[in-house]
């Protein structure tokens, strides 16, 4: 279900642990790895196809000139390009040509002017820190990526940042990454996941218990979930499944609240009270019949009508659509104030702007115990006081930074959510698709991660996890369904219980 994720200090750290401590040898894992890449090339490629196997100086370049051995012992046609000369080889590099001029196999310096099916990309692997600058590399690059030939990249693609996704100056756009071990941190990032192309795996030897014993920073999960978390007890009641107090809309737009309180009762909660307007009360009770209701609107009860949701509620949403105006402000203030440790906050949309506006109601929630955070980069630049600029470019070093000081689990939405708590420990969600770039998806979310942490004994970040990692694949669902261009929220919602009996008949 759990699939690690590396970034390059942490895949250094599990390579030397297993070539060090447990003792494989590192030519050992390159002749492995260089036989996963080379299997998939005979798969795709007969021996009349010609392959240019292009390498730089370090292990990456070592990979590829193992590859292109192996494919010339199977007798295929190949042409092996070297970028730098050898005084820059790292050990396996050299070793591994001087096994390719024993065998009189010829190596050429730039790229031939042939007809090539395939190319595959090993001149620069993980530890790429800084922006290309070798006119050479960028001729071959650019060859490289303006041919028709099927293009594999090795580990990662060259000039992509392993740890952030970027493009450092130019970068191979690949058909298909063979990853090995553990995927990189970025390979599921934009842009490095766009060129990426198509992610494969593969085990070269590593053991799980490896990279157990080293750790790394972030996970994500495979598209087949343990739905554990959502079983329901035969015994149990609609009071046992949880209980969820959403607190959304206003006068003006009444369709937030509407999608939340149906997510939340979508993704498997057993009761959910919606407290607003009277405006948006209405449309709740016209199409939301199942949802119990609290009206708002007279001031001076605000304060006593929330506390009293709160103490019944398992689980708290507040934000979708309540504005950012004196109202919207008591809404918050009465619901963080004295917030009980057993119940758990989730703060979302104009809830977060609210908090970004007001310093007093920052330390109140601070104060809060199970409180999650569901931005979208504009309110997260609000919230830390970053450009949104900085925040894409490196999220983790800016999250890295917020959450030693906070107790809180902060989603981070954009085309590649992430959820942190501990900086040792990020999710990063790989489903998903753009048709869910519509308006009320975050809704629907807000109210899938209160539906799944009002149930009993969930941890608050396992339960945020969930929730995200569902909004995602029944996201996709709906997808496969109507398009991307059409999607709406509603549509998300409509997905959530077909998905989730399919994975419980799947589990």
């Amino acid at each position: 279900m759990t699939r690690y994720i590396a970034d390059a200090c942490k895949m250094k750290e599990i390579e030397k642990y297993a070539i060090d401590t447990i003792g494989i040898p590192s030519l050992v894992l390159m002749e492995r790895a260089a036989l996963c890449v080379s299997e998939c090339i005979k798969k795709r490629f007969s021996k009349k196809d010609r392959v240019c196997v292009v390498c730089g100086p370090g292990n990456n370049g070592a990979d590829g000139v193992a590859i292109a051995r192996q494919l010339l012992e199977e007798n295929y046609k190949v042409d092996v390009v070297i970028t730098k000369n050898a005084d820059e080889f790292s050990v396996e590099m050299k070793q591994q040509t001087d096994i390719l001029k024993k065998l009189c196999v010829p190596i050429f310096d730039k790229i031939p002017d042939k007809d090539y099916a395939c190319f595959v990309d090993a001149i620069f692997g993980i530890g790429l820190t800084r922006e290309i600058s070798d006119e050479g590399i960028w001729d071959a690059i650019d060859t490289i990526n303006s041919s028709d030939a099927y293009i594999y990249s090795v580990d990662i693609p060259t000039g992509i940042h392993t740890d952030t996704g970027a493009v450092m100056g130019a970068a191979i756009k690949a058909d298909e990454t063979i990853t090995f071990t553990c995927e990189k941190v970025g390979l599921c990032l934009y842009p490095g996941k766009e060129y990426a192309g198509l992610v494969t795996r593969r085990d070269i030897g590593i053991l799980d218990s490896f990279i157990q014993k080293i750790g790394t920073t972030h996970f994500c999960f495979e598209e087949n979930f343990d739905t554990t978390l959502l079983q329901r007890d035969a015994t149990g009641n609609k009071g046992t499944f949880g209980k969820v107090a959403v607190v959304a809309g206003n006068q003006e737009i009444t369709g937030a609240a509407l999608l939340c309180a149906k997510a939340v009762l979508k993704s498997g909660a057993g009761m959910v009270k919606v407290l607003s307007g009277d405006k948006t009360l209405d449309v709740i009770r016209r199409n939301l019949p199942e949802a119990m209701v609290q009206s708002l609107d007279e001031e001076s009860l605000i304060a006593e009508n929330i506390k009293k949701a709160v103490e019944w509620a398992d689980s708290v949403v507040i934000g979708p659509r309540i504005g950012t105006d004196k109202t919207a402000y008591l809404k918050m203030q009465s619901i963080l104030y004295d917030f009980p440790d057993t119940k758990k906050l989730i703060i979302d949309a104009d809830g977060i702007n609210l908090i970004a506006k007001n310093p007093e109601l920052k330390e109140l929630t601070d104060k809060v115990n199970n409180v999650v955070y569901t931005p979208h980069m504009l309110e997260l630049s609000r919230l830390t006081g970053v450009e949104i600029n900085a925040l894409k470019e490196n999220l983790d070093k800016v999250m890295s930074n917020i959450i030693k000081d906070n107790q809180a689990v902060f989603v981070c939405k954009d085309s590649v959510t992430r959820v942190y708590k501990d900086e040792k420990k990020v999710f990063i969600n790989r489903f998903g698709n753009s048709g869910m770039a519509t308006a009320g998806s975050g809704d629907v979310l807000a109210g899938i991660i209160a539906s799944i942490a009002a149930r009993k004994n969930v941890d608050i970040y396992e339960g945020t996890v969930l929730g995200v990692h569902l909004h995602s694949l029944a996201g996709d669902l709906a997808a496969s369904e109507c398009g991307k261009n059409g999607l709406l929220a509603g549509d998300i919602i409509n997905a959530l219980p077909v998905l989730i009996k399919n994975m419980e008949e799947h589990n």
